[in-house]
């Protein structure tokens, strides 16, 4: 009988020890997920095949220390590790300690934080910054004249090197739509020169017989651009939009002659500036377009986002007024039409949950024609000419800008 009791004590011992183990296990498995927010229903399967997956209660994804939001549907869990099923169909995993806290649906604190990450449930942002331009808007004109006049063909090409305030504001109206809205006013008047290059000799067309250089003493710019976006496709890390938008742009130039001069050697064209302004020339351009681009999440607080924009329809007007010139000056107004494409690519980075970095690059080529009509000052009609323009546009800017 000792013996037979002794076996059952010893057994008995070694029960009561094996479930104490097991008890304070579990109990410092359940105080760890506990301390992460995660209760004892998340500790989900191990198949990921879609039937088998444990739905956990209006989680939609996992804060990590790290700052970065995963969002998707919870598919292995345990102490060492986290599968989560992304929208995508892609399964990543996390290291368990990695895990700061997990996002519900009905947790408001954890959506303001989903808006601050991925700015996705932004209302409201506006960025300040500077945009350096290069480039030139140049027009000819020339035969065929109405009426018919000696043969003649002229260029001017005005420079647009210059320096540009900028203002972008962007207004989101849902998941989906979103109105963009951006301001440019000149800062410095270009460095370059006013080149003017005339060829007038019929039986040598291609020949240049007169040519000058003009400094640009005032000059004045705007640009206003608003569209609207409608994203149309997304994925976790990129989306597709497109839409329709508008741009205006004005530019006026005051130019002083620095000399004038025959390449070819003809008499009678040789002259210098008298510090007098000479030529103003003032152009706008309507371009209604339409958009379509992409943006890329690369690391949850870098964004890169690239769009290209065309206008069948471009209205251009312009105005280019000789004061020297004989009967009170020379005025020659332009009506044109054309099209246009832009190009953008930008790159944006979140340093807090409101402010960020914002730079990029744009380039815009503009081509229109028509007719100009030529006036004297004083009333004296001189005829109609074709016209042809092109501007070709390259940017680069900075920005710093808040989120609301």
């Amino acid at each position: 009988m000792r013996t037979y009791h002794k076996k059952a004590w010893t057994c008995a011992v070694t029960v009561t020890f094996i479930l104490f183990f097991y008890t304070l296990t579990f109990a410092q498995t359940e105080s760890i997920r506990r301390d992460a927010g995660v209760d004892a229903k998340q500790e989900v399967k191990k198949s990921p095949v879609a039937e088998n997956i444990f739905k956990t209660d209006n989680i939609q994804g996992i804060r990590f220390k790290d700052g970065s939001v995963l969002y998707g549907i919870i598919v292995e869990m345990n102490v060492n590790e986290v599968k989560i099923l992304t929208k995508d169909n892609q399964i990543i995993r996390k290291k368990f300690d990695d895990v700061a806290a997990f996002i519900r649906s009905d947790d408001k604190e954890e959506s303001t934080n989903k808006k601050e990450i991925f700015n996705i449930k932004e209302i409201f942002s506006i960025a300040i910054g500077a945009e350096r331009m290069t480039g030139h808007t140049t027009y000819q004109i020339g035969l065929p004249t109405t009426p018919p006049t000696s043969y003649f063909r002229s260029q001017l090409e005005w420079p647009l090197d210059t320096w540009l305030a900028r203002l972008d504001a962007r207004f989101n109206m849902g998941d989906s739509w979103r109105i963009n809205g951006v301001l440019k006013k000149n800062l410095t008047t270009p460095g370059d020169t006013m080149k003017d290059s005339d060829w007038i000799t019929p039986a040598n067309p291609g020949r240049l017989d007169v040519y000058s250089e003009s400094n640009i003493s005032k000059f004045d710019a705007w640009i206003f651009d608003i569209d609207v976006e409608w994203v149309f496709l997304k994925r976790q890390y990129w989306s597709l939009y497109a839409g329709p938008g508008w741009q205006f742009q004005k530019f006026y130039y005051e130019a002083k002659l620095i000399h004038q001069y025959s390449p070819s050697g003809l008499a009678g064209y040789d002259a210098y500036g008298d510090g007098r302004v000479g030529i103003t020339y003032e152009i706008t351009y309507n371009m209604p377009y339409l958009k379509i681009g992409t943006d890329f999440h690369i690391k949850d607080k870098f964004t890169l986002d690239g769009s290209f924009a065309w206008s069948p329809i471009v209205k251009a007007k312009d105005e280019d007024h000789h004061l020297l010139r004989e009967h009170g000056g020379k005025i020659c107004t332009g009506d044109m039409n054309g099209n246009a494409y832009m190009f953008n690519l930008s790159a944006k980075y979140t340093f807090t949950p409101s402010w960020f970095l914002k730079g990029g690059f744009h380039y815009t080529k503009i081509s229109v024609d028509g007719d100009q009509y030529q006036i004297y000052g004083d009333g004296t009609q001189i005829g109609t000419v074709k016209e042809e323009s092109d501007s070709t546009q390259t940017s680069y800017y900075l920005m710093v800008g808040y989120t609301f």
